[in-house]
This record gives C-alpha cells, structure tokens and sequence, in this order.
C-alpha cells in the first residue's frame, strides 16, 4: 500500500472496485461479468454462495497499468472469442503476495512460487487456475513497449519466471516498489520506473528456456499473425489502406489474409475495430478535448461525423459525446454502485 492519499503525480488515476456493499446473492455475478472484460472465470457453486470475495485496487497511470486483486479460487481462461472480440494485445505481468497460480499448458512451470512471476500475453489463448484466499498484482504494459526488446516476443505467454533468478527477484521486488510508492512518485520518475521494468522483463525474458513440444511449430503461426497486427497498427490510418494492399505488402495471397482475419470477422471488420479503440482513446484524452468529432471522425477513417457516431454507438452502447461527459462504455450496471473503471483502462490502454 502507499503512504500518501493525494498522488505527487498529476496523471495518476486510481479505481477501487469492491463487492462488499452488495448482496451477497448478486456479488459473483456481478464480478463474473466484469472480469469478463479481459477473462472468463468460473468457480464452484459453494465457494460463490458462502464465500466469494472480490476487491480489486487499481491505478493507471499513461501507458502503465496495475491491478490488485484479491479474491477466491477459481478458474480463469482467454479464448480465442474473446481476443477476436476486444483486440486486446497488452502483456500481463502476474505475481502473487499471497496463495499462487497453476497452469498445465505453462511454460517453464506449472505453479508460480511465491517471489516469481508469471507472463501472460493477451494476444493468445490462456487457461490457469488460481489458489484459494489469493492476493495478487497484475501489472498490465501495451505490447509495443516490450517486443521489440524480446528475441522471440511471442514465445512466453503463460511464461513462469522462476524465483530463483536473481534477477527476476530483483524485478518482483522493484513491481512491488512501484505499487508501494506510486503516490510519491512523480510523472518524470513513473516514466523512468517504467522502462527500467521493461528492460529487466526483457532480460528475463530474453534468458527463459523451458518451452513446451508445441512451442516451435506454433511459432510460425503466432509470429505471422503478429507481423499482421503489427503491420495494420503501423498503417491503421493510411487511407490507401485496404486488405489487397496489405496482403501485397505482407506478401500474401488475399485468400490467405482472408482465412487469419476469418475470427476476427474479416479484414475490414478487424480495421474498423482498431480505429473505434483509437477513437474510444482520443475521446477519454483530456488534451484532445478541443478537437471537433469530425476531426476525429476523419482520423479514424470516417468521411462523415454521422457515420462515425453511428458505428461507435453500435459498438460501445453510447455516442461519442457521452464519452466526452464521462460516461464509460465499458462500465456494464453503472446502478450496482461499483466502481468499475479499470474496464475501461484495459479497453484504452495505448
């Protein structure tokens, strides 16, 4: 926890999402349904009758984003639906203070032991189950501040960093530091903190061994669909941009790009997906208030603000506007009273 209640910095936003006002009846629902933001999660029927518990503590801060979370055993999963659906493709640092975590299809380990860490990448299918009574952070970094460091970017999801690494040691105790003192930091220190984690995740990283037997002959299809993704963030607002041209660039056949994009509901859906994200971001960005929506509207490839609104209402449930006077799209049963912001920050995380 940190010393001080009013942040030094003056970029640090925090949430605080707790179920203990609420029925207990309602309260796994309402965390399920959450959580399922970025994981689908299951548990038994008595622990969610008699003694469910969930609290997550959370602060963002620019690109930077940590989540504390405490709750019960249960069972955690990212299908392939879900990355197809959100487009999320962060990195997810985990360490646990309390209690742990265990996956079968793990790499380098099966269980995380207390003082190591264990990677997730949001791009890929993840299935792990967490300990009874756990206590947990989840530092959450977008993928284009870590894979250009890493030899094989796409190589380490479900990646168990063991505790006997000194320097994934050092990297566990800095993450809790960074947690500890994030309110007496200012933004210029936050930034340095930051890449410093990066840099030493990377030699971790960089160092790790124990892929499983599926690792090499996954690795070709992983890094094409990554080469894609990278490819259409880099030229998501070029308006000459189209899946022929792409295919062409990447040099593949149309049929090709056509069947990768097939779970994402094509190339076209998949680009107007980005776009809206990139507009959800501008929206939410104090330091873009001044720009009109048909400015935006034409940044993320619209001819006309009235398309524009449409499309984003269609995918976010509001217009616009009510982003720009502080509604949150992502924040489902706004009337249950819990606070629900680190959604959003997930959803808009740069």
């Amino acid at each position: 926890m940190t010393h001080q209640t009013n942040p030094k910095s003056a970029l640090l936003e925090r949430s605080r999402f707790s179920l203990g006002e609420l029925p207990r009846a309602k309260q796994f629902e309402i965390w399920k349904e959450s959580i399922n933001c970025i994981y689908s999660v299951e548990m038994d029927r008595k622990t969610r009758e008699a003694g469910f518990v969930a609290n997550l503590n959370s602060w963002r801060h620019r690109d930077l984003l940590m989540i504390e979370a405490q709750s019960c055993s249960q069972s955690f999963s990212r299908t392939s639906q879900m990355i197809a659906a959100d487009g999320m493709d962060h990195y997810n640092i985990q360490l646990y203070t309390d209690g742990g975590v265990k996956s079968e299809i793990g790499i380098g380990g099966d269980f995380l032991q207390p003082g190591g860490l264990l990677l997730l990448d949001l791009s890929q299918r993840t299935e792990a189950q967490t300990s009874d009574g756990f206590k947990s952070m989840h530092l959450f970094l977008p993928r284009h501040l870590v894979e250009d460091h890493l030899t094989h970017p796409d190589d380490h999801n479900l990646r168990f960093l063991s505790e006997r690494d000194p320097l994934v040691s050092i990297l566990f105790q800095q993450i809790l530091a960074l947690n500890r003192y994030i309110n007496e930091l200012a933004d210029h220190e936050i930034s340095v903190l930051q890449k410093t984690i990066v840099m030493m995740l990377s030699a971790c990283l960089n160092a790790a061994d124990g892929g499983t037997r599926s690792t090499d002959a996954m690795r070709r299809d992983i890094e094409k669909g990554v080469m894609i993704r990278r490819y259409f963030r880099q030229n998501l607002f070029a308006a000459e941009l189209t899946a022929d041209k792409a295919a062409n660039d990447l040099g593949l056949s149309r049929s090709s790009l056509y069947q990768l994009f097939e779970k994402h509901g094509g190339v076209k859906n998949y680009l107007r997906e980005m776009r809206l994200r990139h507009a959800l971001k501008l929206l939410g960005d104090p330091k873009e208030r001044r720009r009109s929506l048909y400015d935006i509207a034409l940044e993320c490839g619209y001819e006309t603000d009235a398309g524009f609104i449409r499309a984003f209402r269609a995918k976010y449930g509001v217009t616009p506007g009510d982003v720009r006077a502080g509604h949150r799209p992502y924040a489902h049963h706004a009337d249950d009273g819990v606070d629900k912001r680190y959604e959003h920050w997930l959803h808009t995380l740069a």
